[in-house]
Parts: structure tokens; sequence; C-alpha cells
């Protein structure tokens, strides 16, 4: 039992001793291929860290040389060898290695030539000829993958006399499989957008047309379908513009001399009837001087009839040249007395003027008091934006609704196009006359609304995307002085 129990404990040490050098040589592997991991990771361009890896390779493990090959399509394609300046020119050389590098990728498997005892069966023939035309000891591939995906290889050649060790092997495979995934990146970064976007492209393009991605095959149908739709449906054009209701004729009333308001008996907002009262002007010093004439004139009559009584002709003839200036002059007075009344022309309604805060004010002769606009004739003056002008024709039709009455559309006609411009709200924009082919017993001078002007039939596509088309001409056109 004695000689059990020391033959069972020799077998738990030699077991443990065995699992520690595996763990070892398990650490040293890994501290290997992080070593060259760092090496790659310091070179930010993909060429500068293919050839700083192999060289680092090829000295570490006494290789002569070490290539790098990354896959085109489905060949293979030397990216770097260490000691290149010795490698350059031999074409054949870099035509052995991505033979050996194919093969290797095609088995999807590490291949050594020659091949060790009780290593699993691999196709070497590449390998083989590699090593008998280059004069070579041992040939080594390991492939290079990312996520899942073969993308180039790494070639290891050995003197003669010198083969590849399991140890040797492991290692390799090892850091095969820690910098193949940073090499690739750093590959595809250092492509042109040019080459990314065409990748982009094809990758939607297969999964488009390839198996999965239902939610996206229903949006590119849908999408499809409705481009077919607005490439043949049409609608009506119309160019739409900020608008407003105007009198087709606007009186103003002034003050007819200088003087000062006694009353006022309307303003701005009032409906008004023909030849009523709006406002009264003071008449006092008109009446005062309305009196004085009258005086005179008596007192002139009364000296034209002693001058003919008493025979004076010349005289007579003088005083009554005095009483017709005083009629001239009562005349006068008396047209003022009636302008003193300020009337209404029209049945109409009063735009603007409300002089109920300026009684007793002092007028200047000329002065705007009143504007008045008729009820029963309107116009509309559009606000068409310069991008949209060329669209607009006279004899045009189109429908106008106002902000106070947005239920009742009302059908105008464009009678005349103005080249009076007008800037505001960040926008150039021409002024367009139209006439009013009927008007509701509400609707007023001064209201706004929106317009929407008939141009005529047209490609949906083209309705909803013509604003963008002409920003990118424009643009464009800009660009391209």
């Amino acid at each position: 039992m004695r000689k059990i129990q020391w033959a069972c404990g020799w077998v738990e040490v030699h077991v443990r001793r065995g699992m520690s050098d595996q763990s070892e040589q398990a650490a040293q592997r890994s501290r290997f291929a992080f070593d060259m991991l760092a090496t790659v990771i310091e070179k930010k361009q993909y060429k500068s860290a293919c050839t700083a890896l192999v060289t680092e390779l090829a000295m570490r493990l006494n290789c002569d040389p070490v290539a790098i090959g990354v896959m085109r399509r489905r060949w293979t394609r030397v990216a770097a060898v260490s000691h290149s300046a010795a490698f350059d020119s031999k074409v054949s050389f870099m035509r052995d290695v991505a033979a050996a590098m194919d093969e290797a990728i095609d088995q999807r498997a590490v291949v050594v030539a020659p091949s060790r005892e009780g290593q699993e069966y691999r196709v070497s023939l590449a390998h083989e000829a590699l090593t008998r035309q280059h004069k070579n000891g041992a040939a080594l591939t390991v492939p290079l993958q990312s996520n899942g995906r073969m993308t180039g290889a790494l070639t290891f050649l050995r003197p003669v006399d010198a083969r590849f060790d399991q140890e040797t092997i492991y290692l390799c495979d090892a850091v095969a499989a820690v910098v193949g995934p940073v090499l690739e990146e750093k590959r595809r970064n250092d492509r042109t957008i040019f080459t990314k976007a065409l990748e982009a492209g094809w990758i939607q393009i297969k999964r488009l047309l390839g198996p999965r991605f239902i939610g996206r095959k229903i949006v590119t149908l849908a999408a499809v379908a409705i481009a077919a739709y607005l490439s043949v449906a049409t609608s009506p054009y119309a160019v739409t513009a900020p608008a407003v209701i105007r009198g087709s004729v606007q009186r103003t009333i002034v003050a007819p001399f200088s003087g000062y308001v006694l009353s006022e008996f309307a303003k701005a907002g009032e409906t008004v009837r023909k030849d009523q009262l709006l406002a009264q002007l003071d008449d006092q010093d008109l009446n005062f001087e309305r009196l004085r004439l009258v005086t005179t004139k008596a007192q002139k009559e009364t000296e034209f009839d002693r001058a003919l009584a008493r025979g004076e002709r010349a005289e007579s003839q003088i005083i009554e040249a005095q009483i017709k200036q005083a009629d001239a002059q009562l005349s006068l007075i008396d047209e003022q007395l009636r302008r003193t009344r300020l009337v209404a022309p029209f049945d109409g309604f009063i735009v603007s003027g409300d002089l109920s805060q300026s009684v007793g004010a002092a007028v200047e002769r000329g002065q705007e008091l009143f504007h008045i606009a008729p009820l029963d004739a309107y116009r509309v003056v559009l606000e068409v934006d310069e991008s949209d002008i060329e669209d607009i024709k006279i004899g045009q039709t189109g429908q106008l609704r106002v902000s106070a009455l947005p239920r009742e559309p009302l059908t105008y006609r464009i009678e005349q196009i103005t080249s009076v411009s007008r800037q505001g709200n960040g926008r150039n924009s021409f002024m367009v006359e139209a006439s009013l082919a009927g008007s509701p017993a509400r609707l007023r001078p001064g209201m706004e609304g929106v317009s929407k002007t008939h141009v005529d039939e047209r490609l949906l596509f083209f309705v909803h995307t013509q604003k963008m088309i002409d920003w990118l001409r424009l643009t464009l056109w800009r660009w391209a002085g």
C-alpha cells in the first residue's frame, strides 16, 4: 500500500509538472502574440504595420524571410516581406509565396512543409515547390482571419537544415489570431472614400437582393412604388403667395385749408354712406370774415347809390368794381364754409383715419384725414416670390382664402404684373394685381390671406421637388463659378 501511495504521488506530481509546463508555454505564446500586436498598433498605416510585423517576426523567430499577404477577391497578393530590399525585384519569389498563401487559405488551415510525423494531412504542393525553388529548409503558412472570413496569410521561411517545431507553429498561429483582425481594420481604413462608398453600396445591394432583411425589402418596394407613382401621376401646379384685399379705387379725404378740427363723426373701420358727414372743421373765423365782407358790400352799395345820384360816373364805376370784388370774396368764403363739412364721396368703408383724438388740433392744407374704399369693388394684391414670378401670366385664375373668412374661397383673375419689387421677411417679392370674381358681404379692404394661382398640370414628382431642384441648380452654379 505504501508503494501504491508513493506511485500515486509520483503520478500526481508528474501530471502537475506537465500542466505547469503547458501553462508556461501558453503564457509565453500570449506574451509573444501581444508583443506583435503592439508592434502593429504602433503604426498608423496598413503598409507600415505589415512591414514592421514581418520584420519583427523574422528577427524573433529566426526566419528569412517572413511575408504577409492580403486577399484580393479570390487571390492573394503579397503586401510586405521582411528584408524587402533583397526581394522586391524577384517576381518569381513573390508569385510562389502568393501561391503558398492561396494553398493555406483554400484549406483554411496551417500548412507546413516538409510535414511533421503525426501531423494531420494537408496539401502542401505549393509549399514544397517554394522551398525547392528558392532553396529554403522549411515553409510555414498561417491564414489570417477577421469575423470568420479569410483576409490574408503569414508565410514563414527558414534556411536550409532548419525546421519548424510544434511550439513554433503554435506561436505563429497565436500571432495570426491576434493581429489578423487589427490588420484588416487598418487596411479597410486606409482605403479611399470612393472605395468605401462602393463597398457600402454593394453590401446594401446584397442585403436587398439576398435572404433576410425583410423590412428593408418592404421599405424599398414601397419607395419604388411611390417614385413610380410620382413619375406618372400629374397634379395641378399652383403658385402660393401672401395676398391682401384692397379697394378697386381708394379716395383720400384731405384738409381743404389750414384750420382746426371742430368735431368728428366717423373713424377707420366704419361703413359710411354717400354724403355722410365724416368730420367738421372750425368755421368761426370764416363766418366772421363773411360777416365783414357782407357789411363791406352793403356799405359799398350805399356809396354806389349816392355816386349815381350825384352823377359821379367815374366814382360809381370804382365802387361797382369794389362791390364785385366783395361778391367774389363772399363766394370764396361760402365755398370754404361748405368745405368745412368733410363728407363721404360714395358708399364705402373707411380704411384709415381717426380724428377722435385730434378734436381742436390744427390741420394743414392737403393733410390726409381719411381713406375710403368702395364696398362693392375690390382688387387683390399678391406678393409673389421672385423664384415663382416666371410662372405667373396675365389671365391666370386662382383662389384666395383670407384669415377672417377661411371657409369662403374667393376666385380671382390676374390683371397686371408690376415690375415693382418688395423686400421683407427675408425674401424678395413682386406685386401682382388681380380682380375678384365676386365678394362676400363681410369682405373688407385690408384683409390678408393666402392665394394659390393655378399654373398648369405637372408631374407630382416635379410639383413636390421643384423648389429643391431650383435651389440645387443655383447652388451648383455658384460653386462652379
